[in-house]
Order: C-alpha cells, then sequence, then structure tokens
C-alpha cells in the first residue's frame, strides 16, 4: 500500500509483472502520471531484426504544449547518435507510451544499443496501449493494427505509409546524397 499511496509506478508496475500485459490494474496505473510524467516514443526501422532504426520519435508535453523531436538518420552511421539523442530525453521515471513498442519499439531500441556497445538504461515504466486496445475493442474490430484502430475512432492521415514500404522510401531519401559522393 505505501507503493501505491507514494504512486511509484516503476515498482508497481515490477510487482504487477504476473497479470496479463492488458489487466485493468495496469492501466489504471496510467492514472498516476502527473501532466509531465511520460514520453510517447515510436520508431522506424528498415527491417524487422537486426536492421538500422532509421528514424525515432518522442513527444512529451509541457504546461503549455507538446514538443514533438523527430531523429530521421541523414545517413546510416548516424544512427547510435540519433538513439542517443531520444535516450537523453528519457528521464528514470518517465512513463513510456507506445503502440506495440513492448514487444517491438524498446527492445529493437535496446538491440541496437547493444550492437553499438552502447549502455543505456532503457527500464522506464511502459504502458503499451496495444495491449489495452485488444482488451477493449478485439470484438469490435477485425485486426488491431494501428490504422484500423484510427479510422474506428474517427482519425484520418492525410499520408501514410505502410510500414513495409518504409525502406524503399528510405532509399529514395538517401538515393541523392549518394549521387553526390
Amino acid at each position: 500500500m505505501k507503493i501505491i499511496n507514494k504512486k511509484e509506478i516503476p515498482q508497481i508496475q515490477r510487482w504487477w509483472q504476473r497479470f496479463p500485459k492488458s489487466h485493468p490494474l495496469l492501466h489504471y496505473l496510467a492514472g498516476f502520471c502527473q501532466d509531465q510524467d511520460f514520453a510517447i516514443v515510436d520508431i522506424e526501422t528498415l527491417g524487422l531484426s537486426e536492421r538500422p532504426i532509421i528514424l525515432l520519435g518522442i513527444a512529451k508535453p509541457s504546461k503549455t504544449h507538446v514538443c514533438t523531436s523527430q531523429f530521421l538518420l541523414r545517413d546510416i552511421q548516424d544512427e547510435p547518435s540519433a538513439i542517443w539523442a531520444l535516450i537523453s530525453q528519457l528521464e528514470p521515471n518517465l512513463s513510456l507510451i507506445t503502440y506495440n513498442g513492448r514487444s517491438f519499439d524498446i527492445p529493437y531500441i535496446k538491440q541496437r544499443l547493444a550492437y553499438y556497445g552502447l549502455d543505456a538504461p532503457l527500464d522506464n515504466p511502459h504502458f503499451d496501449v496495444l495491449h489495452f486496445t485488444r482488451r477493449a475493442l478485439k470484438h469490435k474490430l477485425s485486426d488491431c493494427k494501428l490504422e484500423t484502430v484510427e479510422k474506428y475512432i474517427g482519425i484520418k492521415r492525410d499520408i501514410n505509409i505502410p510500414g513495409a514500404l518504409v525502406p524503399h522510401f528510405y532509399d529514395t531519401y538517401l538515393q541523392p546524397k549518394m549521387l553526390a559522393r
């Protein structure tokens, strides 16, 4: 009860690890986050395994606005510094909010850190919205892909590049640079 009364999210999440990822008690913990105690994180990669991260994004609220930072690699060699730029914005008690980040984004970032021999803690409290979305909408939707959920709740993007096409678009982005070399 002491850790609950103190709203110590990291300790409570470790204590409740025995619950399924979509358990309502884990979802209710998000209510302990204050206005500036969380960050939304997302990445884009050149593949599903052991390929470079080419875009890292983070959105953090402040009292008056949301500060969004995106780190797009101008070149593959920029990957370690781009990852480090994201990591440097994550204070230890900052809660992360992702969509499929528990299974993909955060482990992928950790794998890339290890690949470069970089040691950075990435053990922040974490709320993966995918698990809660599945629990709430699995009987209403054909799948819980982000695009399907966005359509269901009325979000319309002007442009949505399917993940499978991201490597092609990135290669196109790099081509003028390659020709200049």
